[in-house]
């Protein structure tokens, strides 16, 4: 039995649950990566004055079709390349039917992250236009995807997670059952590869959950185990007791929050 295990044996098998959450994610990202992913396309919307851009004679529904030597399908991949190159970018847009190439130095400005967060970063001073792209993957470029989309998903939302407890993410942004209902019923209305983004995300949020170190959750266990490793010795029943007591009391205040903010936002 589990209790019969050693303590790596232990933190192994707490380990599954949390680990078929990011599995599911991944054959659900691979599926919408052979069915066609949908992404901003690289159609230019607005652009800064004053900017980089507007310097260099970018115009609205100006099409990036590569830069330097990186063909762009997407509209994420150009704030890729800006962030992590370094000087003058030769960019080449599609325009009438013509290719005109653009030279564009970036300039690095203030911006805001997903979280809100003040930020500095190289940008050119454009916006995306509301277009989107369907990408198809092979089987090999979809493995890839899906592996990457994992990731990615999970450090979104510990970083969401890291950003609630220390008070950048207000507590009314937390959503319980109703609006994870809500999501879902508007995804399955608007397309299957929608629900399938939507319901790999949650799967994703449920593994990420899972592994923090709250006394009722895997994570908590784990740490129990870890603790043994360490000290030799088992936790006091009585110590382990208020603990998981204490974590299902944390669970229990988020889920009321959660149903509270839900329905303050149905009847707000």
């Amino acid at each position: 039995s589990y209790n019969n295990k050693t303590p790596w044996q232990r933190i192994v098998i707490l380990f599954a649950g949390p680990f078929a959450n990011f599995l599911l994610a991944a054959i659900l990202y691979f599926i919408i990566a052979i069915g066609g992913a949908n992404s901003l396309s690289p159609t230019v919307g607005k652009i800064q004055e004053n900017s980089p851009a507007f310097h260099a004679g970018i115009k609205e529904g100006d099409i990036i079709k590569r830069i330097n030597n990186h063909e762009i399908k997407t509209w994420e991949e150009i704030g890729s390349i800006i962030r992590s190159s370094e000087g003058s970018l030769k960019f080449f847009i599609e325009r009438n039917g013509k290719m005109v190439p653009k030279t564009i130095n970036p300039h690095i400005s203030d911006a805001k992250n997903m979280f809100k967060e003040k930020i500095r970063k190289r940008m050119i001073g454009i916006s995306p236009a509301p277009k989107l792209v369907t990408i198809y993957h092979d089987p090999i470029s979809a493995i890839a995807y899906a592996y990457d989309k994992t990731i990615e998903s999970s450090k979104m939302i510990f970083q969401g997670v890291q950003k609630l407890i220390q008070g950048i993410i207000p507590s009314s942004e937390i959503g319980g059952v109703i609006t994870i209902g809500k999501v879902i019923s508007d995804a399955s209305q608007s397309s299957i590869i929608a629900l399938f983004t939507i319901t790999a995300l949650i799967s994703v949020n449920l593994g990420v959950l899972n592994l923090l170190p709250i006394p009722a959750l895997d994570g908590g266990h784990i740490m129990f185990n870890l603790y043994e490793i360490i000290t030799r010795r088992k936790p006091s029943d009585k110590v382990f007791m208020y603990m998981t007591i204490t974590g299902w009391v944390i669970l229990g205040s988020l889920m009321l929050l959660g149903i509270y903010n839900d329905i303050s936002r149905l009847f707000g």
